[in-house]
């Protein structure tokens, strides 16, 4: 059983996602936890997009190590 107050941890320390994207040079990038940025992207929105997708992909790739 996960502990809660570990998860309310973590999650404090997790930055909202919109501040996780910002400009630079007129290019558009989103940092992830491990400090890396992802980018360039011509819009802000396709950064977003992007983002949402990385988001996506780390949380079916945990549900799946959840079940096994």
């Amino acid at each position: 059983m996960p502990n809660t107050r570990e998860q309310d941890r973590l999650q404090s320390l997790a930055p909202d996602r919109s501040d996780r994207i910002f400009s630079q040079q007129d290019l558009w990038y989103f940092k992830i936890r491990e400090g890396d940025e992802i980018g360039p992207f011509r819009y802000r929105s396709e950064a977003q997009s992007n983002l949402d997708g990385f988001m996506e992909q780390l949380r079916n790739k945990l549900k799946h190590t959840q079940q096994a």
